[in-house]
């Protein structure tokens, strides 16, 4: 859809009500809400290359960008706000963005995904032309399934017009364009689905965390309000990235001493020195020293399930440095709950380096290794507790090299 250029655009304006249609959100469906807050929303200019609303990749995440002209000019029903940023929503949360089927007809794909997630919104709250299940009645489609099984549906269709002659759902395919019906919204998904399998992979962990964090803050009245295949859904994502370690155990099992400490007044506890009212309470908060092996042996699913379980980590309380290493220290950082972009390193292993830096520089009260093992015995001695965490595919319990690591061992065993 072309957009006509009108007067200069307040973008703040444009803003606050894309915040007003979140928040009805949040009074109707808040776990809709939740998930739409942590997505960065850009106004563009009405000229630029997203010509409607489209959700792209920006930096660390997901952005929803927002033509200002077509806001102003294509929603003349202010339901149809809601209705299709619930739509891109739901596009996200389901991971289409994600998707890149080189063989597959790219049209056929989206609007199977389209026919996915507007099952889940009103029809009064979509533009008239967006696509619907049941305007491919003589399909006799299944709701609550995946876009493979509905793209399998329009294939057949697709590849059989003498069956589907004079067909209400041959007239609907037939009128759909990739710019046309909403289509032209799945264009900006190039610049997701093209991304390298490592950074995908990380984008795929980052919805999964901002699934588990839109599922903490609804409450178990609004959860239960939703579908139930779309809970079933959410279900598979929160079940499959629960830890595969006990951390809050781990942790407990690091050193009683910390070199950090969180104070704070407390009316539940007197001063027992002064007996007076608040008295102080002391927390100890744990640092740790996170390594995760980046070398040529760890495969993209392995990173992704270490930095599933650094995410477990951090939720814990714990303040964390992530060290990424290969031969030697490639980045450091403080780990905030999101995964990086991409990851330093691909070359050999050294266990070293990683327990030289917590030895001379941040003396952490632990280091959790996440590491397939296939290097070399450490020298150096670390002056902490230590825990290897190997995965899957890395050395056994019963190799020398496994029986000789120092400090604590435990395997990831995905399920």
């Amino acid at each position: 859809m072309q957009v006509q250029p009108g007067n200069p655009i307040d973008h703040r304006r444009i803003l606050e009500e894309v915040t007003r249609t979140s928040i009805a959100l949040l009074m109707q469906e808040p776990f809709y809400s939740h998930f739409f807050a942590a997505i960065n929303k850009e106004v563009t200019s009405p000229d630029a290359e997203v010509q409607t609303m489209a959700v792209g990749l920006r930096e660390r995440g997901h952005t929803l960008y927002i033509n200002p002209v077509f806001w102003d000019q294509f929603f003349t029903d202010k339901r149809h706000r809601y209705g299709v940023v619930k739509h891109e929503v739901l596009h996200i949360v389901f991971k289409h963005t994600l998707v890149n089927e080189p063989q597959a007809d790219r049209l056929l794909v989206n609007i199977a995904m389209d026919i996915v997630v507007n099952q889940y919104i009103d029809p009064a709250l979509l533009p008239t032309e967006s696509v619907f299940m049941e305007k491919f009645p003589e399909l006799n489609m299944i709701a609550g399934q995946t876009w493979q099984y509905y793209y399998e549906k329009l294939l057949h269709l697709r590849d059989n017009p003498d069956q589907y002659k004079d067909c209400e759902c041959a007239r609907t395919l037939c009128s759909i364009t990739e710019n046309s019906h909403g289509m032209e919204r799945h264009k900006k998904w190039k610049e997701i689905y093209d991304r390298n399998k490592l950074l995908k992979d990380l984008t795929d962990v980052e919805i999964d965390n901002l699934i588990r964090i839109a599922r903490a803050k609804t409450s178990a009245k609004g959860y239960g309000s939703l579908p139930s295949a779309f809970r079933s859904y959410l279900e598979s994502i929160l079940i499959k990235n629960k830890p595969l370690v006990d951390w809050r155990r781990v942790i407990r099992l690091f050193s009683e001493s910390s070199s950090k400490t969180k104070v704070r007044n407390t009316l539940k506890r007197p001063s027992r020195r002064y007996g007076t009212n608040p008295g102080i309470k002391i927390r100890k908060q744990k640092k740790l020293l996170v390594a995760v092996d980046t070398s040529g042996s760890i495969d993209m699913k392995e990173l992704g399930l270490f930095f599933n379980e650094i995410h477990h980590i951090w939720r814990q309380g714990a303040e964390i440095m992530v060290l990424e290493c290969d031969a030697a220290v490639q980045q450091v950082y403080t780990y905030k709950g999101i995964p990086p972009d991409f990851v330093k390193g691909r070359g050999g292993t050294d266990f070293n380096p990683p327990i030289q830096y917590g030895n001379e520089i941040f003396r952490p009260d632990g280091l959790i290794y996440f590491t397939d093992g296939v290097a070399p015995l450490p020298e150096v001695i670390p002056r902490f507790p230590l825990l290897w965490v190997i995965s899957s595919d890395g050395i056994t319990p019963d190799s020398d090299t496994f029986r000789q690591l120092p400090g604590r061992k435990a395997r990831l065993i995905a399920s």
